[in-house]
């Protein structure tokens, strides 16, 4: 094998590691936003301490299948 397929495979390893990380953060973050949620934080305030908006932290929530408190 040359340096070169070594260098191919090294560089598929690292992204496919790289995904799975982006995938359990991707789900760290939507329990989190979750929790903040269910413990009484508004939408608003959990987009602003994110950095999204609130429609982006509307689907998570849709997504990960949370009603509306009342």
């Amino acid at each position: 094998m040359t340096s070169g397929e070594q260098g191919l495979e090294a560089a598929v390893e690292a992204l496919r590691a790289a995904q799975d990380a982006v995938v359990v953060a991707r789900r760290n973050m939507t329990a989190a936003i979750v929790a903040a949620y269910r413990g009484g934080e508004p939408v608003a305030r959990i987009a602003q301490r994110t950095g999204s908006d609130v429609t982006e932290i509307r689907n998570v929530l849709s997504a990960a299948q949370v009603t509306r408190r009342r």
